[in-house]
């Protein structure tokens, strides 16, 4: 394993998501795993089962890098396919500390927690990408503002080609951000 992870990596991406998916969910989110991971980007999510197991088997299989935060105390509860396990056995509290390890925060799919960490993301000023076309809450939230807080809106997108192309948008916003504050110190 490459312990340079800094020079490597282009930033944390927060997979945020259902713990119970179909299978046309589970394919594409292993596909967005995969694309993740071959752009560089890590991935932080809850570390169980659902969107976050199919996200990281798809990191994985591309030699990607994978956090997974879990509500327990024994690091064994997280999937096999998480790299770093931080236990967090705070019940949802846990649910802050995912979407603030990334940089960006997708959605795909998803019940009331997921709704909990895409509300987190707004109030903490992340940008927020929505799968659609699937069931749960990225669908029902994608292409809205949560409030007036904010001036752009959750990102939906369609496909795991058009979730990656997002992501990369987002990130070279976010890059050309932090070189503008540089110049404040």
């Amino acid at each position: 394993m490459d312990f340079d992870l800094k020079r490597k990596l282009k930033g944390i991406v927060s997979v945020i998501g259902a713990s119970e998916i179909t299978k046309e969910i589970r394919d594409k989110t292993i596909e967005i795993g995969r694309l993740i991971a071959k752009n560089n980007y890590a991935i932080a999510c809850g570390g169980l089962s659902g969107v976050m197991e199919a996200v990281c088997q798809g990191a994985k299989e591309e030699g990607g890098f994978t956090i997974g935060i879990i509500p327990f105390l024994e690091k064994s509860a997280a999937n096999k396919y998480i790299d770093l396990v931080i236990p967090c056995p705070f019940s949802q509290a846990r649910n802050i500390v995912v979407v603030l390890t990334g940089d960006v925060c997708l959605a795909i799919s998803g019940k009331a927690g997921t709704l909990s960490e895409i509300s987190f993301a707004w109030i903490y000023q992340k940008p927020i990408v929505a799968l659609t076309n699937i069931e749960g809450w990225s669908s029902k939230i994608a292409n809205m503002k949560l409030d007036d807080r904010r001036s752009d809106k959750i990102y939906g997108v369609k496909t795991p080609k058009e979730v990656i192309e997002k992501i990369i948008e987002l990130f070279k916003k976010i890059n050309k951000r932090e070189l503008k504050n540089i110049d404040k110190f």
